[in-house]
């Protein structure tokens, strides 16, 4: 099923870019504090200016784990700029979210959503709708607790530009996210909860996006064979027009280099290349079968004049239309 993105128009702007580091005091007030086993627990009341709900925030060494559940008044726009170097995991389990970074396209998650990417530095905005409810958890693990515990050797991290970034939340995992809301462990037993967790959480979404990949990948595949199959009979059925690449690629929704790549992988020849054996062959039908003279045929098939087509038709064939036409007869 596609998503549907909504619109944000009636916005709150809140600026974080002076907090270098996650932070909620703009819309949320922390209202418990709870230390103990190594685990640093706040819990967070969504300001009455911004609506109803709570964060949580649990802190267990190298570990951070972000629970939200709220409802805002209307859409809000949170600008931020992190230098920290960390790994995310983001379920997105109701609500929608857009993440805007310089450099590359809006990143749409929905009710559903996931990712898990390598974040260096973090300066753009998240937009999170409002009148609805919102429901994510994210856990931030830093490149200590990775390299403490091998992880760096096997993961193949993606980061926020990377294509087929967003996959669904597996049932497993959906089960280990319900999970946090009826977690009622205190102490020792909660830390090695936690922990456990949070290695399940990394190996299962790990699967998932290797699972994936191999269905976008047979599904891309699939669409876009159909892209350059429509590409090809657009040139074939309009040999009077001389179609840019940059124009076909913008009909097909392909980058312009992508899509001469992938048509001349997929052909054996570029656009420009079947764009002019596709003229130079109706030429020669018409030179064959009808009487019309040099420069009606060149119309036809998108030349200004005869000699630009004379010119072109001597490149592809190595001899003139007229001689051409003389010889068959």
């Amino acid at each position: 099923m596609i998503k549907k993105r909504r619109s944000f128009t009636d916005v709150q702007i809140v600026d974080l870019s002076e907090a270098n580091k996650i932070s909620y005091s703009e819309i949320a007030d922390c209202v418990e504090v709870k230390q103990n086993n190594d685990i640093d627990h706040k819990v967070y009341r969504i300001k009455d200016s911004f609506g109803q709900g709570r964060i949580d925030v649990i802190q267990i060494e190298d570990v951070c784990i972000s629970a939200m559940h709220f409802r805002l008044q209307k859409d809000i726009i949170l600008k931020q700029q992190l230098t920290i170097d960390f790994v995310q995991l983001t379920f997105l389990i109701e609500g929608e979210r857009v993440i805007s970074v310089a450099g590359c396209e809006d990143i749409f998650l929905g009710s559903g959503d996931s990712y898990m990417a390598n974040i260096k530095s973090f300066h753009g905005t998240s937009k999170i709708a409002g009148s609805k409810t919102y429901k994510e958890i994210k856990v931030r693990l830093s490149n200590a607790f990775l390299t403490k515990h091998g992880f760096f050797n096997d993961l193949k991290l993606k980061e926020l530009i990377d294509d087929n970034l967003v996959v669904p939340i597996s049932n497993e995992m959906m089960v280990i996210l319900e999970s946090f809301d009826t977690l009622s462990l205190e102490g020792t037993a909660r830390l090695i909860y936690l922990k456990a967790k949070v290695f399940e959480m990394l190996a299962i979404q790990v699967s998932n996006y290797k699972k994936e990949h191999y269905k976008n990948n047979s599904v891309q595949n699939s669409h876009r064979v159909k892209k350059l199959l429509s590409v090809k009979k657009k040139i074939s059925d309009n040999l009077a027009i001389n179609y840019s690449v940059a124009t076909l690629s913008k009909e097909v929704g392909m980058n312009k280099t992508l899509l001469n790549r992938e048509f001349l992988r997929v052909f054996g020849q570029t656009v420009h290349e079947y764009s002019i054996n596709k003229k130079i062959e109706k030429a020669k039908l018409l030179l064959v079968n009808t009487d019309l003279p040099i420069y009606e045929i060149a119309e036809q098939i998108g030349y200004k004049n005869a000699t630009h087509f004379s010119a072109a038709f001597k490149r592809q064939e190595g001899t003139t239309p007229k001689k051409f036409k003389t010889n068959i007869q």
